[in-house]
């Protein structure tokens, strides 16, 4: 009874983390609600009374919840604290009638969430400090000169003592994303400004994806960086299977000869280097096929800008049934790492592709009712069919996540 106790603490205190969440959000909410309705009646003094009497409550219960034990409930208040910081930047600007700058608004606020994720420490802080950033970035590098938007990474980079001392592995997954934003962001303005085609860049960003695979599978085999190492992995499999994917829709290029250019491609090879290099260190650390196998995928998509026009048809079929060989191929690997979330996504992304060469190959043979009739018949054979296989290769892991 004691040991089903203790396997079922995990689930169990979801619970408490999603109801403190949004009790948080709630209590922000009417509280800007009320000062909305009670702005005219409240004088200057009253305004900032309010505003700093709630700052210093929330973080004196955050601070009692965390001597009583309750972590989950002080995470969620320091939480609000970062909310009710941003609430009352607006709110000072508004009294004091400061002219308007969202970039350098929300990077005030950024740096109120990354004071707080250190000083406490907080994970929530951080990762509504690393939402902060995104925004900040998303806001202010359009309308700035530089290409790249370097002092987004100092400022992105100040979170990442905490999260690597603290394995925080919520706030890590949320920080690759924020990075994976400022990558796409920055590599695609400037691809966009020089004429690329949306399969260069598709390229590109999958090639990127297979180096951060590659770097994935390096710390996976090292003992001291494994627990990072796989929210790094799956968040590059699931960018190299989305650019690939895309990549094989005749709906990306509607005139096979604008199939990108062979430029583009040799600037992909780059980062493709670098993922088989990572492949080849795993590989020989006794790792799986994974990182080679979407290298060689990756590759193959990568090289068709440089087939002749009149061939481009023919490697377009040939790519799409690599594809299909791939998906089934990663299936078996997550299967043979006992890897549920590798298993889930090859088997989305299966069903997925061959519905769309479906609607690719039969939209225009079948009459309408007959395609309609026929997708539906197919759509329900396939989800039973995946499903039950797809229990089958679940049941039979062990708890990996």
């Amino acid at each position: 009874m004691l040991a089903d106790a203790r396997s079922s603490q995990p689930s169990r205190a979801k619970t408490p983390n999603l109801l403190a969440l949004l009790g948080a959000v709630l209590i922000a909410v009417g509280a800007l609600l009320f000062l909305a309705a009670n702005w005219e009646g409240l004088g200057r003094l009253s305004k900032l009374a309010i505003l700093f009497g709630a700052l210093w409550a929330v973080h004196g219960m955050a601070w009692a919840s965390l001597r009583a034990g309750m972590e989950q409930i002080a995470e969620a208040l320091l939480l609000l604290g970062v909310l009710l910081f941003g609430a009352g930047i607006l709110l000072i600007g508004q009294i004091y009638h400061l002219s308007a700058d969202p970039p350098a608004g929300v990077l005030l606020w950024a740096l109120g969430a990354i004071l707080a994720a250190w000083a406490w420490p907080s994970q929530w802080a951080a990762c509504a400090a690393l939402a902060l950033v995104t925004v900040w970035f998303s806001l202010a590098a359009p309308d700035s000169s530089l290409r790249v938007y370097l002092p987004f990474l100092p400022v992105w980079a100040a979170l990442l003592p905490p999260i690597v001392r603290m394995r925080w592995m919520t706030a890590y997954t949320v920080a690759l994303a924020s990075l994976a934003w400022f990558i796409l962001a920055t590599l695609f303005a400037p691809l966009s400004a020089t004429g690329a085609s949306e399969a260069d860049m598709l390229r590109l960003g999958s090639a990127i994806a297979v180096a951060l695979l590659g770097v994935g599978e390096v710390l996976a085999a090292s003992r001291r960086a494994a627990d990072f190492a796989t929210p790094l992995e799956r968040l590059a499999l699931i960018g190299v299977v989305a650019g690939v994917s895309l990549l094989a829709m005749p709906v990306v290029r509607f005139d096979l000869s604008e199939v990108g250019q062979g430029f583009w491609a040799e600037v992909a090879a780059v980062p493709l280097l670098l993922g088989a290099a990572g492949a080849a260190v795993a590989w020989r650390r006794g790792g799986g096929p994974l990182a080679a196998g979407a290298v060689a995928l990756v590759a193959a998509f990568t090289a068709e800008a440089l087939v002749p026009t009149g061939w481009r048809a023919v490697s377009l079929i040939t790519l799409n049934v690599a594809l299909v060989a791939a998906l089934i191929g990663m299936i078996a690997e997550g299967y043979r790492r006992d890897d549920r979330f590798i298993v889930n996504l090859g088997f989305l992304s299966f069903a997925l592709t061959v519905l769309r060469l479906y609607f690719d190959t039969f939209w225009l043979l079948f009459d309408r009712s007959l395609f309609f009739m026929l997708g539906g018949l197919l759509v329900i054979g396939l989800g039973w069919l995946l499903e039950r296989k797809r229990r089958d290769l679940v049941g039979g892991l062990g708890d990996a996540a």
